[in-house]
């Protein structure tokens, strides 16, 4: 059995169109969930004024249920799409083992 993992991808909101066509482009892809979220850090001088205000920045969170292969194909993808956006806004990731999946 495949061993199967949960991909959570942060980005800036401004590049949700951008991230769903780059995902939606990957055949072997079976689907995706987007939320959106406040991101809170203490290394906020990226932050833009309004940003450093309120004291947080909406971000987007991606998560694909992936195998290893299937991992690097996204991530390559999302770095493309990160590497057409200018500015110091990047993605963050993160890779957790799924224990069980399945439909109910």
């Amino acid at each position: 059995m495949t061993e199967l993992e949960m991909l959570y991808v942060f980005f800036p909101l401004e590049q949700r169109d951008a991230v769903v066509d780059s995902l939606l482009a990957i055949d072997d892809l079976s689907g995706f969930s987007i939320v959106t979220l406040d991101g809170h850090s203490r290394d906020n001088s990226q932050f833009d004024r309004l940003e450093q205000v309120v004291g947080y920045r909406q971000l987007c969170r991606v998560e694909v249920i992936v195998n290893k292969l299937l991992r690097e194909q996204v991530i390559v993808q999302l770095r493309q799409c990160r590497s057409a956006k200018t500015g110091n806004n990047g993605y963050r990731y993160y890779v957790m083992p799924v224990l069980e999946s399945g439909h109910l």
